[in-house]
């Protein structure tokens, strides 16, 4: 504390033991006085969430995952609610905030597709996030099933590059941008999209940024939007061209969400967890040979995977160094050449540690169910971060 010298000193000679001590009490009345409160810092309107769940018990009503294998970055638990055959509300207690994109994948290894109606924040009730997910059978029918689901609202990375977005219409009019809610890039580019045909768009963004590690291999998926049986899946990534199709494989327009990285994982985060994302070329595949790329954060470039056929549409994917306890996986399949039609989607049939490594397993199906070699974007991310 600094001394004010304008202060008089006090004069010289003794004084007296009650002024000593009414001096002393003073003093230490002013020490005790509590300094004013400074006011609590609002909470975050938005705060940055991630979160990724497994949803493993298809025909219960309501129940509590507590297990490593979903989680989230918010405070609380996550609950899974059926509302009806094949629709599901997924919450993250504690987690209310806006924006973001989520994705949705069936899980278990037959010929069922997931899409994700909706995320919102509760509007009434505690302050939970909501993702509404739809599964259907290979008919197209409402159909109960396991799935994993993954949300992320990342907005700022430490490498690489990171971009979402969520479109807002099925039938847009020329090329249409985004509003920053359903977007983000880390370039610092918009995002905008047109439609080419019936079923069959193209998204815009700025173009990736030279890598510091080599050529860009890109970690992309997709999910279609809405309460109808549509899957969607993308051109070979760097043509940004996205094809939807219902459950007869037949072109319809539908809305979509993407997410697009390199050195990313599919939550968005660049640093922390162990993940890896590769592709397997089943449509040129001879069991037990299938070829393939990969990008791995746990060694230097690219590489650190490889693939097994097991049979007509089954592959393994085992990614190098990224054994853990607990993760998520993820696959879409993809065009390898421009402009073919879909001719169907993969689903996870399970995943697990071998090792020091993960091995990820996934099915392949041609339109109505049909096993298929198809080719195949698997992703996987460790949760927690380990």
């Amino acid at each position: 504390m600094q001394t004010d010298e304008r202060v008089p000193r006090a004069r010289r000679g003794r004084t007296p033991r009650v002024a000593v001590a009414l001096a002393v009490l003073l003093a230490g009345a002013a020490l005790a006085r509590p300094a004013p409160a400074a006011a609590d810092p609002l909470p975050d309107p938005n705060p940055t969430v991630t979160a990724t769940v497994w949803a493993h018990s298809p025909t219960t009503t309501e129940y509590r995952i507590t297990g490593g294998y979903s989680a989230h970055s918010g405070d609380g638990d996550v609950v899974v609610r059926r509302t009806g055959t094949g629709a599901y509300t997924v919450a993250l207690e504690g987690a209310a905030t806006s924006g973001g994109v989520a994705h949705a994948v069936a899980y278990g290894g037959g010929p069922v597709f997931c899409t994700v109606a909706s995320w919102y924040r509760a509007l009434l009730g505690p302050p939970d996030m909501l993702i509404q997910v739809r599964c259907f059978a290979a008919t197209g029918a409402p159909v109960d099933s396991r799935f994993v689901v993954t949300y992320t609202n990342v907005r700022q990375i430490s490498q690489g590059r990171l971009a979402w977005f969520a479109t807002d219409q099925a039938q847009p009019t020329g090329v249409r941008t985004l509003a920053a809610a359903y977007r983000y890039d880390s370039t610092g580019g918009v995002i905008s999209y047109e439609r080419l045909g019936t079923g069959r768009y193209r998204f815009l963004m700025n173009p990736n940024p030279a890598s510091e590690n080599g050529p860009i291999f890109p970690m992309s998926h997709v999910t279609a939007l809405g309460t109808s049986a549509v899957k969607c899946q993308l051109d070979p990534p760097d043509l940004w061209v996205v094809y939807c199709a219902n459950a007869a494989g037949n072109p319809v327009d539908a809305r979509f969400a993407v997410t697009y990285g390199s050195r990313v994982d599919l939550l968005g985060r660049a640093s922390g967890p162990r993940f890896a994302s590769g592709v397997l070329y089943g449509e040129y595949a001879s069991a037990p040979y299938i070829g393939g790329e990969s990008y791995n954060s746990t060694i230097p470039g690219f590489g650190g995977a490889s693939g097994t056929m097991l049979g007509t549409g089954r592959y393994q994917m085992r990614f190098t160094g990224t054994g853990t306890s607990y993760g998520t996986a993820f696959v879409n399949s993809f065009l390898d050449s421009y402009p073919r039609t879909p001719r169907g989607y993969c689903v996870l049939a399970g995943w697990s540690a071998s090792g020091a490594d993960t091995v990820i397993s996934v099915n392949c199906y041609a339109w109505l169910g049909v096993p298929a070699n198809l080719n195949a974007r698997i992703s996987y991310t460790t949760w927690p971060a380990a």
